[in-house]
């Protein structure tokens, strides 16, 4: 079993060497930047305790003004702003106040809201990349809800010159100005998280308030807070926490994963400084997962011949396509379309259609898990491979899992509307009636023992592939449910890692695999 205390001793190691390998490349921050993060740090010495979803809608409801930190390089700290806004103050008038954006620059801000300037003369116009940088299709979502809303949205950011200090004086005048013009409105502030220790920016705001409820403070995946919870087993489950003077964290994510997308950031930004026109080579980042998770989960693998392709690549896609038989063309086409990653054990290459860690950490999954069961080619021969695919993707996610707990499988119904939008022709049903096929065969075996053969009859081989990733990706999380809960041992785990996929009775390997989930779930 996995010894508790070993299991938070490893992931500290990894937060710890995520950052000192951003340190390495940006530098050691300034004393005043350093004084700033301690200062945030002690927010977090007192107590907090796990809340619910209703206490932070009401906590909402009353606000005025709400201050939210974000993590710049990380999409996830944007999308959990989209969240919030989205589900918890839908019929509310709002600023959306952004340091993303320059102050000063209303008109134009109205102008692209309005469809009256495009995307890249607003980027342009604005000074994006001299005043910001970060991927602006982060923050793209927030500007389409800003648009579909009808909500005022505002720029923060005075070009950064200043003080520390001075900016928080500077950002609370500009705050506070935009509350006064709409007093009845949420005024909804994003902002770095360094600016939100009580002695910066909301204590340059509270003072003008009377009642504590006013000015609310949001914070994201901090890291003392993480710890707190995954000490008692609960850092999957809590979304919220709360601490005292109106202040909440969102439990997005991990905390190394932030760090972990900046440095991934950085690497994008040091190729372009360098005038690079090759294709950024993300195979030392999926290597260092694969090294970090073979060592916490005691694994014999060699990363020796891991090579990572990306999408703006023209030459690895090339020899990606040389590599497979001619008839899997067109799955490859698939792949490519529909943004998915995947690995070619023939040669050790793995494709990164995205670069973010949850793509990377299912690629480092795919990798050990082709080592360990020494795997020689690619499952694509569908609809034959399926039950072997269904398990290859149920690893990927399971290790994905293991670097991001709060990763989450999709409902069906999410499901659902995602292949609604991405296949409008048959919007979806063909991939949905294949998963929904294999999980009635599951549970006809597990109630009955008997193997109950399908009758369908789908030659689409895109339908093939997203069905296997809607069964992997569930059996991936009750796997990773079970070792976490310590109901799977790392020894039992090692032996389904070792599995011969590609031999003739891997099925009933895969039935007894189900059987046994169940059984010690139950128990």
């Amino acid at each position: 079993m996995i010894n508790p205390q070993e299991w938070l001793r490893t992931r500290k190691n990894l937060l710890e060497q995520v950052k000192t390998q951003v340190e390495l490349r940006v530098g050691r921050p300034p004393w005043a930047l350093r004084q700033y993060a301690k200062n945030l740090d002690n927010e977090f010495r007192g107590p907090w305790k796990p809340s619910r979803h209703g206490e932070l809608a009401k906590a909402l409801r009353r606000a005025k003004i709400v201050l939210s930190g974000d993590f710049h390089a990380y999409s996830q700290s944007q999308r959990a702003h989209y969240r919030i806004l989205r589900d918890f103050v839908p019929d509310r008038r709002v600023n959306l106040v952004m340091e993303c954006l320059p102050k000063s620059r209303d008109r134009e801000i109205r102008a692209y809201l309005n469809g009256k300037m495009s995307e890249t003369r607003f980027l342009k116009a604005i000074g994006w990349d001299r005043i910001w940088g970060f991927p602006f299709e982060h923050y793209r979502p927030l500007m389409a809800l800003a648009r579909y809303r009808g909500y005022s949205v505002y720029g923060l950011n005075s070009g950064g010159g200043d003080s520390l200090k001075r900016r928080d004086r500077e950002m609370a005048r500009e705050i506070e100005r935009i509350q006064d013009e709409d007093p009845e409105a949420l005024t909804y502030v994003i902002v770095g998280e360094w600016h939100l220790a009580r002695q910066h920016l909301p204590g340059q705001l509270r003072r003008r308030f009377k009642s504590p409820e006013d000015l609310l403070v949001l914070f994201q995946d901090i890291e003392s807070l993480y710890f707190r919870l995954a000490r008692s087993r609960k850092e999957g489950s809590v979304e919220y926490m709360k601490g005292g003077g109106n202040r909440f964290c969102v439990m997005v994510s991990p905390p190394w994963m932030k760090w972990q997308s900046y440095l991934m950031y950085l690497e994008q930004v040091y190729d372009h400084e360098l005038g690079e026109i090759r294709a950024i080579d993300y195979s030392d980042h999926v290597a260092s997962l694969v090294e970090w998770i073979a060592e916490d989960m005691k694994l014999n693998v060699s990363r020796s011949r891991i090579q990572v392709y990306c999408p703006d690549s023209k030459t690895s896609l090339s020899r990606v396509k040389l590599t497979l038989p001619r008839r899997f063309n067109r799955i490859l086409t698939y792949h490519l379309e529909h943004d998915l990653s995947f690995f070619l054990p023939e040669k050790d290459w793995l494709y990164l259609s995205r670069p973010t860690i949850n793509h990377a950490s299912a690629l480092a999954g795919y990798f050990i898990h082709g080592q360990l069961s020494s795997r020689k080619r690619t499952l694509w021969d569908l609809p034959r491979d399926f039950i072997p695919l269904v398990w290859t993707e149920a690893m990927g996610f399971f290790f994905s899992k293991w670097i991001n707990p709060k990763r989450k499988a999709e409902s069906w119904e999410s499901m659902r509307l995602r292949l609604q939008a991405s296949h409008p022709k048959d919007k979806g049903r063909a991939a949905l009636l294949i998963a929904l096929d294999q999980r009635l065969s599951e549970v006809v075996w597990l109630q009955t023992g008997r193997i109950r053969k399908s009758r369908l009859k789908v030659r689409d081989s895109g339908a093939w592939i997203e069905a296997s990733r809607m069964v992997g990706n569930l059996l991936g999380e009750r796997m990773y449910e079970g070792v976490r809960a310590r109901r799977i041992s790392l020894k039992r785990l090692h032996e389904a890692l070792m599995a011969d996929v590609e031999s003739e009775g891997f099925a009933n390997f895969y039935r007894e695999w189900i059987r046994e989930l169940e059984v010690r779930r139950k128990s």
